[in-house]
């Protein structure tokens, strides 16, 4: 009979050296650890693991969009599944040595599906109840609708392809880093800030938040507008520098 690895040699196995981002490492991989422990018992793979987290993520844009403070609950529980899954994952396939280009799209994929599913459902959860934002009333409101497909359009063209992607972030890191108009200490800290909160974990996040503590419609309104924003600086900078050969 195959000896039980312990979780601490699991952790060694799985999360060291890895490329987790901050909040992933601070908040979710000590719960993903239990969920690679219990998969690397079973003949699941690690791509089976990403097809239950984009159900899931799913599930949780779909619950958004039901009335009453529980479905919202549901809904987060949901989303938090997802990220908790989206690390799961990539942990199952180090410990497994299991790795594939078929693996690697469709965790690509993945937190496309689910911010389409996360801002509809948060759109619809606000267009039909009684939110208010600056104190007017957004019940039926066809600026909701028109934030959230923001959010998932401007999101989308950065991520349309990994080609696309690569060269808009890049772009516009090399390109702010040449403007002028700021000095280095600031641009630094410009673009950390636009590193975390864009990146799509710190998103989801900030969305699970929002809902918890009925803020949802002020999250909607800033990515609605900041995505849409960067979108538009980016190219802006690509189009104002100079080429590098």
């Amino acid at each position: 009979m195959k000896k039980l690895i312990s979780i601490k040699e699991m952790r060694k196995i799985c999360q060291k050296n890895s490329y987790d981002s901050w909040c992933s490492k601070k908040i979710l991989n000590k719960f993903s650890i239990y969920f690679t422990w219990i998969f690397s018992l079973t003949p699941i793979t690690p791509n089976q693991v990403t097809f239950l987290m984009i159900l899931s993520g799913v599930i949780g844009g779909i619950f958004l969009a039901l009335n009453g403070y529980l479905n919202d609950l549901i809904g987060v529980l949901f989303l938090y599944l997802f990220l908790v899954l989206d690390l799961t994952d990539g942990e199952l396939a180090r410990y497994k040595k299991v790795f594939s280009k078929k693996g690697k799209f469709l965790d690509f994929i993945a937190n496309d599906i689910i911010f389409i599913f996360m801002f509809l459902g948060l759109s619809f959860k606000i267009f039909n109840n009684n939110y208010k934002m600056f104190g007017h009333l957004l019940f039926h409101n066809p600026i909701v609708l028109i934030l959230g497909l923001s959010v998932i359009i401007f999101f989308l063209l950065f991520k349309l392809s990994s080609y696309y992607a690569k060269e808009i972030d890049e772009d516009f890191c090399r390109s702010f880093s040449k403007f002028n108009r700021f000095n280095k200490k600031i641009k630094s800290i410009i673009l950390k800030i636009s590193d975390n909160i864009f990146y799509d974990t710190i998103v989801i996040m900030v969305v699970i938040i929002g809902i918890i503590f009925n803020v949802s419609q002020y999250i909607l309104l800033f990515y609605g507008i900041s995505f849409m924003l960067r979108y538009f600086i980016a190219i802006f900078l690509k189009l104002n520098s100079r080429r590098v050969n």
